[in-house]
């Protein structure tokens, strides 16, 4: 299995599991404790205790595009805690939730639990306080539903409790605050990289917590101003930041760049951005205590962190931070204290106290029966039409990398179809309206149907979506299967202003996966703004290095000789641009050349046949890119699969960009290989080009430096974006999703 999900115990729904501890948690990175959750986890199992997480999906939890936290990852890899299916059911001694938010609006998917103690955790007070007397006794009521009897509530610092105290006063609550458990964590060695001033930092675990808020600077905010104060942020690459120049010498780190631990290396303090009423307990906090690092609270976190902090007004900042420099006692006493205060307080054995007050020992013989090892859940693929390959290609390759437990399904108006019944997935087509001249909307009620009748039959956990436009009749269908993941596969390098009602129907999304593009920082088209709300991986490709048919093998297929200059020509399936002339071009120019084969990509979805004169092969074997090893060079399409395929293989590429207004834009990535010496660019608009294009890839040094100006670019195909996209659907399969306004409908054990 993958990645992200290897060696994790999957619960089949008609399990019966017993366990110590049946945990829901946002195990997500976002607005949430995950990693102190993971590590209060970590501890119970070391005791001994067996711990199953059913995962939630909260819309009150805000998170970076389905993330999984890397300390809940590990767990999971080591197969120290179960991941339980939703609809299983389990028998316990503690149902716990973490973190009061789970149970905003009703779950539909959950677990069965039977459990002889329910606790839930009170750690964001400002939200819970914000409610009304209503949505709190509905908060209340879900959580009791779910967890299978009446609830003790566990705040998890003493603002908190008073949180507690002051809005529900009547609630049951635990006699020892939940206590949140400082992360695993390594620090590094600090670096004494200001020696003549304070070095403050600013960070956040997660993207969807953000270092600095969007209206930063209309109120009171940290100082600037000071030249004797060091400031270094760490953000992510298009997150509110200052404007530059400040007085203050300042060091803006991109989060991809540096790591959390290494950051805090380079900072004497770290200056949090929260307030005690709104989060209590901040995880960055914990890390920076951790790391020997000195956090800077308001005064309100004081009955928290007590002798381990500096507090201030935010506009204090720069006079206490030059104040503790001058203080080497003070800053040693702080850093005592922290150690203090970690072992007491945010400790894994005083998270283990706690949990033996709430239930006692470990039970013996937790686990019957026998985890279940078939496949347990269904994703279900839907793609566009198109004028290609793409969509269904992209879906493909994702698929094939699913854990075996997870079982593809796909839907297509592609009339390719047929090769996903050639990988040994089931497979159906659904007609376009555009193919059959039928009325949008009549269309759209119909496909709302077909695709509601297909949920109702696979009963898939996910539904994936590739295409430009998510139809009216998928948007329907979805909302009709409320507990269903929803994800869009959405490629980049739109064409200004195309579809931009479109785009507005990516928040009905769950996960929103933009694959890769080398030639990212060229888009300006609408996706643009909206790529800090999807999850970026590298470049998807169908197929990895060692699936290509070696140079030999693969020129046998074809028909071509391995000892000659062999030409890949694959323009595209011709539907909606016309190809015919700059492939006749081609043909015309390189005809009687010695020691020079051509073969010729014919598309399964092209309208028309190709007419080739005699010695040119033609290529109908899916997919071309097994057998690019037998090409020196190609005439191609710039698609985005073709592009990726093309580059990975480091095969020189004249670039016939697709310019169609319909069309990615294709011309940016063209401009962009030309720029790094990939290939070179003709444009249908200029056919004349072709000849003398064709003339200087001829020539044996051209294909050479072309070919070693792929080698830097390696590293960017080391890992196949499909499969980080397989591992978060596989995750997002296995999490009950919570959908505001949804049915609240009753919890069954599933046959």
């Amino acid at each position: 299995m993958p990645g992200s999900l290897t060696g994790l115990t999957l619960l089949a729904r008609s399990s019966a599991i017993r366990l110590d501890i049946c945990v829901l948690a946002d195990i997500r990175k976002g607005d949430v404790a995950s990693p102190s959750h993971a590590a209060s986890l970590e501890a119970f199992v070391a005791e001994a205790y067996s711990v199953g997480v059913l995962p939630v999906a909260s819309p009150a939890i805000a998170s970076d595009p389905y993330t999984l936290d890397p300390c809940y990852r590990r767990l999971f890899e080591d197969a120290r805690i179960t991941r339980l299916a939703p609809g299983a059911a389990v028998e316990c001694s503690l149902a716990l939730g973490l973190d009061a938010r789970l149970f905003a609006a009703p779950m539909n998917a959950a677990c069965n639990i039977k459990a002889e103690h329910r606790v839930v955790t009170l750690e964001r007070p400002a939200s819970f306080t914000s409610l009304t007397p209503r949505q709190r006794e509905l908060m209340r009521s879900y959580a009791e539903e779910v967890l299978g009897g009446s609830i003790v509530w566990a705040p998890n610092t003493r603002i908190s409790r008073d949180a507690l105290f002051f809005a529900a006063p009547h609630w049951p609550t635990t006699e020892k605050d939940w206590v949140p458990v400082v992360p695993t964590h390594t620090p590094r060695l600090r670096e004494a990289t200001e020696g003549a001033r304070p070095s403050v930092g600013m960070a956040r675990v997660a993207r969807a917590r953000p270092v600095l808020p969007a209206d930063w600077g209309e109120n009171e905010d940290y100082d600037f101003s000071s030249a004797n104060v060091m400031w270094r942020l760490r953000l992510a690459p298009d997150a509110h930041r200052p404007s530059w120049p400040q007085a203050a010498p300042m060091q803006v780190w991109p989060d991809t760049e540096i790591s959390l631990a290494d950051f805090f290396a380079k900072i004497d303090i770290l200056a949090n951005a929260d307030t005690a009423a709104e989060e209590p307990c901040p995880i960055e906090v914990l890390y920076s205590l951790r790391s020997g690092v000195v956090p800077f609270l308001e005064p309100e976190y004081r009955t928290v962190f007590s002798g381990t902090a500096i507090y201030g007004r935010c506009s204090e900042l720069t006079q206490r931070a030059l104040e503790f420099y001058d203080n080497p006692d003070l800053a040693s006493d702080l850093r005592d204290g922290a150690e203090d205060l970690i072992a007491t307080t945010f400790s894994a054995n005083a998270a283990v106290k706690w949990l033996r007050l709430v239930i006692g020992k470990p039970r013996v013989n937790s686990f019957a029966p026998a985890v279940h090892a078939t496949p347990n859940s269904t994703a279900l693929f839907f793609s566009t039409n198109g004028v290609g390959l793409g969509h269904l290609t992209r879906q493909l390759a994702i698929a094939r990398r699913l854990p075996s437990r997870i079982t593809p399904v796909f839907l297509s108006h592609s009339k390719a179809i047929d090769i996903i019944g050639a990988h040994g997935f089931v497979a159906e087509h659904l007609p376009y309206h555009a193919a059959y001249g039928e009325r949008k909307e009549h269309w759209n009620a119909a496909l709302a149907d077909a695709l509601e009748t297909a949920i109702a039959f696979y009963r898939p956990r996910a539904v994936v979506f590739d295409g430009n436009v998510p139809f009216v009749g998928l948007m329907k269908a979805m909302e009709a299967s409320p507990d269903a993941g929803r994800v869009w596969i959405r490629r980049a390098f739109w064409g200004s202003n195309r579809d931009l009602d479109a785009l507005e129907r990516g928040e009905a999304f769950d996960l929103i996966v933009e694959p890769g593009e080398l030639a990212w920082a060229r888009d300006d088209g609408p996706t643009v703004a909206l790529r800090p709300h999807t999850r970026e991986v590298p470049p998807v490709t169908l197929l990895d290095g060692h699936e290509l048919l070696e140079r030999s093998d693969a020129c046998e297929r074809i028909g071509l000789d391995p000892d000659q200059t062999n030409i890949l020509i694959a323009l595209g399936a011709g539907n909606n641009i016309d190809t015919s002339n700059m492939i006749a071009r081609a043909l015309a120019h390189l005809h009687g050349r010695s020691r020079v084969g051509v073969a010729v990509a014919q598309w399964r979805i092209a309208e028309e046949a190709l007419e080739l004169p005699p010695g040119v092969a033609r290529l109908t074997e899916y997919p071309f890119s097994k057998f690019l090893r037998a090409f020196d060079f190609a005439v191609a399409a710039a698609g985005y699969n073709t592009f990726a395929e093309h580059v990975k293989a480091a095969l020189p590429t004249i670039w016939v960009p697709n310019e169609h207004a319909e069309q990615d834009q294709q011309i940016l990535r063209a401009r962009f290989a030309v720029a790094q010496n990939l290939g070179l660019l003709v444009r249908h608009a200029a056919p004349f080009d072709l000849t003398g294009s064709l003339d200087r890839m001829l020539q044996s040094d051209a294909g050479d430096e072309m070919r070693a100006a792929h080698e830097p670019l390696r590293q960017e195909y080391s890992t196949n974006g499909a499969v980080a996209t397989a591992q978060a659907i596989a995750s997002l399969c296995e999490t009950v999703i919570v959908r505001e306004g949804q049915k609240n409908e009753t919890f069954q054990v599933l046959p």
